[in-house]
């Protein structure tokens, strides 16, 4: 019997029973964070007509096929392609709920940033070029710090993949790490690492602040979605047959939402339009070179439904 989802935000920060290794941890990790909550994240929910454009490019280009199913739910056919990342010692149920809906080609795990790259290469090598990445890992606490971490977290809690160098943990913690707009580039600039002229990256980690999307846009020229608060799958209920499998045909709904930043979320804002918290999606704007020129960005509010 298939077990009910889990809660995808791990408190990496600790609660009162953390490890000495978990206070190491936050120690190591409090220079990664942005100075506030939601810096970069546009105020307003809603989609430019450049982000949706490019999505619905996407779709016709890779031939595949939308429709609603009996549920209700948006489901793809043919879009059994890219490669999945899943950062290593994430085995939670969620996860492999949406490593069963088959989204990809090819799946790796990765522990750091080094390891990360090295997946791209692979990928690279093996069909020549990167037309989606669904990368899947736990994110970052949301209560007792000032904003979100502008990458991913590694499976020793910093080690990761970052931004920029300015958004690194700092000292022993940078062992293992690598950056989009240094150590990304340089292998794509060197051939080792291409993406395909259309291409999406789609990042289920909790509290990625907007200038890692904004930054992987720039350097690779994908259309770069991430949660910019506490992401976990949309369906959740086990109540009913009909909810059980919402749980499981919809495994690629998924959420973001300000879960204990609750002033992320108030009833002004609510009566403005507007969203904190919420899936930040960054498309690339190109010249007639394919050079990216600009980045058009989005807060596409609390569901985002993956390719």
């Amino acid at each position: 019997m298939k077990r009910p989802l889990i809660a995808l935000c791990v408190l990496m920060t600790g609660t009162t029973q953390a490890s000495l290794f978990d206070r190491i941890t936050a120690k190591l990790t409090e220079d990664v964070y942005s100075s506030f909550h939601g810096e970069g994240l546009p105020t307003k929910v809603g989609e430019t007509n450049v982000g949706a454009q490019y999505r619905q490019n996407f779709i016709q280009k890779n031939n595949i096929k939308v429709y609603k199913d009996d549920l209700g739910l948006t489901q793809f056919d043919g879009n059994e392609f890219g490669l999945a990342l899943l950062k290593k010692g994430n085995d939670d149920r969620a996860f492999e709920t949406i490593m069963e809906q088959r989204d990809y080609d090819t799946r790796e795990d990765w522990k750091n940033g080094s390891q990360f790259i090295k997946e791209l290469k692979r990928y690279t090598k093996d069909y020549g070029c990167i037309p989606k990445i669904n990368s899947l890992s736990h994110g970052w606490a949301s209560g007792g710090r000032p904003g979100e971490a502008n990458g991913l977290s590694g499976n020793k809690g910093f080690n990761g993949f970052f931004a920029t160098t300015d958004d690194l943990p700092g000292f022993i913690a940078r062992a293992g790490t690598r950056t989009i707009s240094k150590h990304l580039r340089e292998v794509i600039e060197d051939g080792k690492v291409k993406f395909c002229n259309s291409c999406i990256a789609q990042f289920y980690a909790c509290n990625i602040g907007p200038e890692f999307a904004r930054t992987f846009t720039e350097v690779t020229g994908c259309q770069t979605v991430v949660a910019t608060g506490q992401n976990s799958p949309y369906f959740q209920s086990m109540k009913t047959e009909e909810d059980k499998q919402k749980v499981y045909r919809g495994a690629h709904y998924w959420k973001s939402a300000a879960g204990v930043w609750a002033e992320r979320h108030t009833d002004e804002q609510k009566a403005r339009g507007e969203r904190k918290a919420s899936w930040y999606r960054s498309t690339p704007i190109k010249n007639g070179a394919g050079q990216v020129i600009g980045v058009s960005e989005e807060n596409i509010g609390e569901v985002y439904i993956s390719l």
